[in-house]
């Protein structure tokens, strides 16, 4: 005669319904295997690294754009001296965005950071007629740079909120941007300051990475 305890477990197995709990037992741990794969792999793909090159005359509201993307408080914003540097995820990517100084004395060393460049963001201040054939002369020197050959450009046309903004059009003219031939480009209407029209700038950046990575 079998023990008590060997008894009770040999009339588990003759149950009809044994095999019924075993086989959801079964598909509830391949289940769980099966999301813990899932998140493993969600895991090891982390986003992918995009550097981008912000620049543009002092005044421009560069840093004023890199906190807005960064959803910052953009109420009090200084002059920059040297560099900011922020990240930011996006549609699968990681913008490492690096905002250079842009006073005169400041533009010989942009070339410092040239290197490894996977997009440049310009900014213009659209108010600021006065500075137009200053801002077209910097960003033509920028296209003419061995190491920005080819790179994507993306044109901010900053200030739109402001009533003596030109438009983005006119802007394009000016700066004979219909010429450039060696790489894709993108003039945007933008306002830093309301964040106007930053995001579909932002857009139109993953885009050109996510088609020159294919």
């Amino acid at each position: 005669m079998l023990p008590s305890w060997k008894a009770r477990i040999f009339c588990v197995l003759r149950h009809p319904l044994f095999p019924l709990v075993t086989l959801t037992a079964s598909r509830r741990q391949n289940h769980k295997m099966g999301l813990l794969s899932i998140l493993r792999k969600l895991k090891s793909t982390p986003d992918q690294e995009v550097r981008i090159l912000l620049l543009g005359l002092d005044n421009g509201g560069k840093t004023t754009l890199l906190k807005q993307l960064a959803s910052e408080d953009i109420t009090h914003i200084t002059p920059t001296q040297g560099f900011n540097i922020k990240s930011v995820q996006s549609q699968g990517f990681k913008l490492n965005v690096w905002d250079i100084g842009g006073q005169r004395k400041i533009r010989p060393y942009w070339r410092n950071y040239f290197e490894n460049t996977d997009v440049l963001i310009y900014v213009i201040d659209s108010a600021d007629r006065k500075r137009f054939e200053e801002t077209g002369q910097e960003l033509a020197e920028l296209l003419d740079e061995e190491k920005l050959s080819g790179v994507p450009v993306l044109v901010f046309a900053n200030k739109q909120d402001l009533l003596t903004a030109a438009p983005a059009s006119e802007i394009a003219e000016g700066l004979n941007l219909h010429t450039i031939r060696d790489r894709v480009w993108q003039i945007q209407s933008c306002s830093a300051l309301t964040g106007e029209g930053v995001q579909d700038g932002m857009n139109w950046v993953c885009k050109s990475v996510n088609a020159k990575r294919k």
